[in-house]
């Protein structure tokens, strides 16, 4: 078991490019994998074991630096193919709610960061609904006419304004890191198709299972695109797909997540069998295994992240300002309230729920920090000792948390409406309140 666990490590290693890597999934990587295969449900089931080892074998991990280098070489093979002033960038939203920050809206920007392009090149489609009344989400915008009765000249302006901002546009190019099922992108293809079906399409997906693939090319066809184009770096099949003789192992992994781990998700969503994680997140199309975190007893490997913060352009940032505002009002004291700035406190908090984040992608929104200014707080706050030197909370900031009685506060919790109790010493949100308001 010492050499096969030895070798499958030094593959995974090899094969995903990683060395020495810092990154908080990959991060003594040996170890972690050595306490993961050696939790007590596994031994008493150490089929499963021999299982999940011999799968990381095969796993793919995204590291940063090889996702800088998968979104550059992309952008060459772009620019011989568009004409780049009349070509657009959009994330694809989730099908559920399109106000929602998901994980296309992370990798546009940083193609974007990357190929260092403006943000005047994005622009997300599906905001293009969100600007007419509700009513239009149900209607098929192509078939607008300008002599209907019984529309108000409002919102016929507004169906013209979001038509015109296509006019020009030779290509939109969409941007995302994983797609198991192709179902989202299935739906925001059915969306989008009246507004795009006659320009040049561009669908590009970090990493595609096969089953996506079909879906999303079977899309084009079925919604009218044509000309659309699906591009990938890589793609899978799932795990037991490809070795149908493990049909066995197959049915005793399915039990042990369904009855030990009580998953949600067996084999992943959908039973996507994928075997992929993100540096930023671990999607879950993935084996379970390696990621359920909702069973006190067990310790995923790529344990998932809630880090994709619900908000969505001015408006929605401006909603959860006011409910952060809310939510520090029902637990800071009172005699406490004006003794920090408000920013660094949020700060420290973002960085006790999500430690060693390079991206700092969320909370530069949520402050309205550019790279520059965020770098100024993070020197500032290493000055006072507050974080170490890798942009960790160290314990001077863990005790300034403490003295608010924000000790077991997350960052996340204070985004959302009324999510905390009110404190005996705290603030009444009807008083004047915020520690030194953003400035």
């Amino acid at each position: 078991m010492d050499d096969k666990f030895d070798s499958t490590i030094e593959n995974f290693l090899v094969n995903n490019e990683i060395n020495d890597a810092e990154e908080e999934y990959v991060k003594n990587f040996r170890q972690k994998t050595g306490r993961f295969l050696g939790q007590s449900k596994i031994k008493q089931t150490p089929d499963i074991g021999n299982i999940l080892l011999r799968m990381l074998g095969e796993y793919r991990y995204y590291s940063r630096k090889y996702i800088e280098n998968i979104l550059k070489n992309f952008y060459k093979y772009l620019v011989p193919r568009v004409r780049e002033s009349s070509t657009i960038y959009s994330p694809i939203s989730s099908e559920k709610d399109f106000t929602r920050m998901n994980s296309s809206h992370f990798y546009l920007q940083k193609f974007l960061e990357i190929n260092e392009l403006s943000n005047e090149h994005a622009i997300n489609l599906s905001s293009l609904y969100l600007e007419v009344d509700n009513k239009y989400l149900k209607r098929t915008l192509s078939h607008y006419n300008e002599k209907s009765k019984g529309t108000d000249i409002k919102q016929k302006k507004e169906i013209t304004r979001i038509y015109n901002k296509l006019k020009y546009i030779d290509t939109v190019v969409f941007i995302d890191d994983f797609s198991g099922t192709g179902d989202t992108i299935k739906k925001f293809l059915k969306i989008a198709a009246d507004m795009l079906k006659d320009k040049q399409v561009i669908v590009f997906v970090i990493h595609v299972t096969d089953r996506a693939k079909t879906n999303i090319n079977d899309s084009f066809k079925k919604f009218g695109y044509r000309n659309a184009k699906l591009k990938f770096e890589n793609e899978s099949k799932g795990f037991f797909e490809s070795y149908e003789e493990l049909n066995e192992e197959r049915n005793k992994l399915l039990k042990f997540e369904q009855e030990v781990l009580e998953s949600k998700h067996p084999l992943g969503f959908k039973e996507t069998e994928a075997l992929v994680t993100f540096y930023r997140n671990c999607p879950n199309n993935t084996i379970s295994s390696y990621w359920w975190d909702e069973n006190k007893d067990w310790h995923a490997l790529f344990q998932r992240k809630n880090k994709i913060l619900d908000f969505f352009g001015e408006k929605k940032i401006k909603e959860i300002y006011e409910a952060i505002l809310y939510n520090l009002s029902l637990v800071i004291p009172e005699q406490t309230s004006n003794k920090y700035d408000i920013k660094e406190i949020l700060y420290l908090l973002y960085l006790k729920e999500f430690p060693n984040d390079i991206e700092n992608f969320e909370i530069k929104r949520i402050l309205g920090y550019n790279d520059k200014q965020l770098l100024e707080q993070h020197n500032k706050l290493l000055s006072r000792d507050w974080i170490d030197s890798q942009g960790n909370l160290a314990s001077e900031g863990r005790e300034i948390l403490s003295e608010l009685k924000l000790g077991k506060v997350d960052f996340s919790d204070l985004t959302k409406s009324k999510s905390l109790e009110a404190a005996s010493d705290s603030l009444s949100f009807d008083d004047e309140y915020i520690p030194v308001r953003f400035r």
